[in-house]
Formats: C-alpha cells, sequence, structure tokens
C-alpha cells in the first residue's frame, strides 16, 4: 500500500473526493448519499479531462497531475477564499474578481513554465499530498461515522404549542377549498405610499372582490425561508445561534421546518387534499420546479466553487458583456418560466371539480427581483434585468409590481368565478427590502388580504403577523382554540450579506 500512495498521483483523485466528502459531512442530513456521489462523479471527470489535455503538453503524469490539482483546489477552494478575503477589512481589496482571477491565471501560467523546464520528479511532494488528503478523507468519514451513530436533532425548531393544543378533525365544519397565494416581497400598500408616495390600484381591486385588507401587517422575518417557516407553523423559530450572522446551515434548517410544517399536517388531519405550486418541498409533496436562492442539496457543496461564485456574483455582468450562451441560461431566469407555470396550474385547478377538499400554496417569485417585465408588460432585455437586478432601483420594482397586479388580478378573478365558496388567502412573505432605505421596519410591512365566502372576516385585526395568520383561518373553518401569539419581527442579517 505505501509503495502505491508513493508511485502514483492519487491525490489527484482524492481532492474531489475529500471536498465532496467534507462539505456532505458537513452538512450532514441535508444531502442525499446519491446526489453527492453523482456530483463526485462529474467532479472526477473534470479531473480527469484536464489531466488528459494537460499530459499532451508536458508528457509526465505527474506534472500534469499537479497543473491539474492546482487548478481544481482554486476551483473547489474559491468561496473560502474570496469570504475570507471580503471578510478581512485589511485584505478586502484582493477580493476583487480582476484581482483574484489575474492572480490565479498568473501563478499557473509560471507554475505551466516552472514544470515545463525542471526535470525533478516530485516523488517526495506526491507522497506527501496523498497521505494529507487520505488523512482528510479518514477524518471526515470518522466525523460521518459519528454524526450517523449520535444523529443530533435539527438546528431549529418551533414553538411546541400543538403540544398544549390537541386538535381534532372537525366532522361537521364546512370544508371548501383553500387557495393560499404567495407573492414573495410585495410591500404592504400603506408602506409603498409612506415610503415611495405610490398609491397600490390593487386595494381597490380586492375590496370590489369582497376581500378584507390587513393594512398593517407585518412579516415575523426578513428572509423568505424563515418567514415562511413562522407562516406554515403559525410559530416563532428557536435555534437561531445569531440573528446577525444566517448561515446556510439556518437556511438549510428552515426547509425542513417548512416541509413538515404544522399547517399541512392539520389539514391533511382535516381531509384536505395538499397540493404544492412552490419552490419549496412539502411533506409527500416536493417542488415541481427547481429553485436557486436556498442552499439546498448538493448546492451547499457546489455554491462553494468558482464557477458557481462567479455565476452567482457576477455572471449578471458576464452576460451582459460576452455574447455566451452559458451566460443566457443564467437560473435566475427559471423563476419567469416557474411564474407563469404555477399560474396556468392554480387556474386549471380552479376550474376542477374535485371530490375530496384541497389546499393549494402558490408561491410566485414577484414582484421580487429580477423584474422581468416593465408596468406595460413587455418584456425587457436580458441585459437590463439582470443589471437591475444587481442594482435593484424602486422604479423598476414598482413597475414590476403594477405588472405583478395585472397578474394577480386575473387570477383571483378566475378563482372567485370558477370556486366562488373557496377561501383565498393573499400574503406576500415580507415587504420591499430596499437597501437604500433607512425605514427597516417596512422590510417587514407585506401584503395580507383574505376572502370568505360568509364575509365573516373581523377576527383579522389589522396588524396581524404571520405566525397568527394560519390561527385565525383554523379558528374560523375548523372551531380549533388556537390562542394569538404576541405579534414580533425579527430583523436577521445573511453571513454573506445577501439573503432572500
Amino acid at each position: 500500500m505505501l509503495g502505491f500512495i508513493k508511485k502514483y498521483p492519487l491525490y489527484l483523485f482524492l481532492l474531489p473526493v475529500f471536498f465532496v466528502l467534507h462539505g456532505f459531512v458537513e452538512n450532514w442530513g441535508f444531502i442525499d448519499p446519491y446526489e453527492a456521489l453523482l456530483l463526485l462523479g462529474s467532479y472526477l471527470g473534470m479531473a480527469l479531462v484536464i489531466t488528459l489535455f494537460s499530459y499532451i503538453f508536458f508528457k509526465s503524469w505527474t506534472k500534469a497531475s499537479l497543473v491539474t490539482t492546482f487548478w481544481m483546489s482554486f476551483f473547489f477552494f474559491f468561496g473560502a477564499i474570496h469570504e475570507f478575503l471580503k471578510t478581512t477589512p485589511a485584505l478586502a481589496f484582493l477580493s476583487r474578481y480582476s484581482i483574484l482571477l489575474g492572480t490565479a491565471l498568473v501563478l499557473l501560467i509560471l507554475l505551466f513554465i516552472f514544470l515545463k523546464r525542471t526535470s525533478k520528479p516530485f516523488n517526495k511532494f506526491s507522497v506527501y499530498l496523498n497521505a494529507l488528503f487520505l488523512i482528510y478523507i479518514l477524518t471526515d468519514t470518522g466525523i460521518g461515522i459519528y454524526k450517523s451513530i449520535t444523529q443530533k436533532d435539527e438546528g431549529l425548531s418551533v414553538y411546541t404549542f400543538t403540544q398544549e393544543n390537541k386538535q381534532k378533525p372537525c366532522d361537521t365544519c364546512a370544508k371548501p377549498n383553500i387557495y393560499f397565494l404567495l407573492f414573495d416581497e410585495y410591500a404592504g400598500s400603506t408602506s409603498l405610499k409612506e415610503e415611495y408616495n405610490f398609491d397600490n390600484d390593487l386595494d381597490s381591486f380586492l375590496i370590489q372582490q369582497e376581500f378584507q385588507i390587513q393594512r398593517h401587517s407585518n412579516s415575523n422575518y426578513n428572509f423568505t425561508p424563515f418567514s415562511m417557516s413562522s407562516i406554515l407553523n403559525m410559530s416563532y423559530i428557536d435555534g437561531i445561534k445569531n440573528i446577525n450572522r444566517i448561515s446556510a446551515e439556518d437556511y438549510s434548517n428552515t426547509t425542513l421546518l417548512i416541509r413538515d410544517n404544522e399547517v399541512i399536517k392539520y389539514l391533511d388531519m382535516q381531509g384536505y387534499e395538499i397540493i404544492n405550486y412552490s419552490v419549496f418541498d412539502l411533506a409527500g409533496n416536493p417542488s415541481m420546479v427547481e429553485q436557486s436562492f436556498l442552499p439546498l442539496k448538493t448546492k451547499l457543496i457546489s455554491d462553494r466553487t468558482l464557477f458557481a461564485q462567479m455565476n452567482k456574483d457576477i455572471g449578471w455582468l458576464l452576460m451582459t458583456k460576452i455574447p455566451f450562451k452559458w451566460f443566457d441560461k443564467n437560473y435566475y431566469f427559471r423563476h419567469r418560466d416557474n411564474n407563469i407555470e404555477f399560474h396556468e396550474k392554480i387556474t386549471a385547478l380552479s376550474e376542477s371539480h374535485p371530490k375530496k377538499p384541497f389546499f393549494v400554496y402558490g408561491h410566485f417569485y414577484m414582484p421580487h427581483s429580477p423584474y422581468f417585465y416593465n408596468k406595460k408588460g413587455e418584456l425587457k432585455s436580458q441585459e437590463l434585468v439582470m443589471t437591475e437586478y444587481k442594482s435593484n432601483p424602486a422604479p423598476a420594482y414598482l413597475e414590476y409590481l403594477i405588472y405583478t397586479n395585472t397578474k394577480i388580478k386575473s387570477l383571483l378573478a378566475s378563482i372567485r368565478k370558477n370556486d366562488p365558496k373557496a377561501v383565498v388567502i393573499l400574503m406576500s412573505d415580507h415587504g420591499y427590502r430596499n437597501r437604500e432605505l433607512q425605514n427597516k421596519k417596512a422590510f417587514f410591512r407585506n401584503l395580507n388580504a383574505v376572502y370568505f365566502p360568509d364575509h365573516q372576516t373581523s377576527m383579522f385585526y389589522d396588524s396581524i403577523t404571520g405566525v397568527n395568520q394560519f390561527r385565525l383561518v383554523f379558528n374560523k373553518m375548523f372551531n380549533a382554540n388556537y390562542p394569538l401569539l404576541k405579534d414580533s419581527s425579527y430583523f436577521l442579517v445573511d453571513k454573506k450579506g445577501d439573503g432572500n
């Protein structure tokens, strides 16, 4: 075995194994082993291709392996290097892509020249790298085995109010279909007027359609996964270690809370079919679309790599400067297709007449950026869409909100016409988070309106927050006895400064 380690540059393949294994163990329980193996396979294939190409240049497997290892190391650990430089004040200027990528390119060229001219066999260095990565892999394997045995509890949880409220099915209650329509980052009309002097005509339409509007409603959190966790679990979140440094693990834990949320458990008990037209997985009802704004599954690993970081940070800029089709497929544009598909499917659902009552959760990524359309419904150029995505100007948001209103009106009109006895809950997860806005309270001021066929909605008070939304819905519809919680909002700060 020792001779094998000395003779061959195993580090070439041990490096991808270590990178994937370390990410898999670090995010234990969040990544499917099969998907991790597929990711590993793609990285091993990439390493092999680069090595074969380098061999043509060097005519030496050792030198080809060293060059490939340098490139793959930079590719794998770019995210860690970039974040370290950005968060270190004295070195922050080095985090610029022009400097970081330029330095890496110069080093790669120098390494090429050095290896081309030298006749050294690099046997000792190969042994060192082989031993180093084997030690790392064995260490992570041991940690993985330990985690599989101890199987610690999830990092986040919700207040255990269900232990104090034993709910039972209501056999005498009417059970109309329930439409839960969530429009991401839609600011409440009061906030729009106060902050931007914008008169929202959606209000008059909702009143005409006999909705009750909660004009001073607020979200409990300013990031989507946390807000949706509180809404769908009718509770606040326990276990956030530092609200000023929300981590990828925190995001992933919220997806577990959303997947097994209390709302769908309660409605399932009441005999409802759960229909999921959202970007989140629900228990027994996985999301039908690929979403990109949460670090889920293998993205917890791959999001650290060079290409993923570039696509996230400057992919929009490259797309506007370089006519490469690769950038045309930027994943942000998938939201546009998802919005269209959800609208069509919910409209079709309202025209159907299933025997079993249903609860449909539709999550539309609008008027959240990217702002694909202007107020006239005209599709913007990709260059303009991605430029506005990074700058997030208020005029572009307000124009897209006007376009969003046309879609909301169309969808609600179809539901009211096709399914007049249905309950409709129209909300947003949080308000408009304009970075230039000094009043951070506006980040929480959300859209909130409800429709009930009997028009008895007085219990929905004006300053309600997400944790109490479904408590009141269930208390009204099924005679539940959920007590109301104190309405509070918590300002979260993303570790990397972005958030959703």
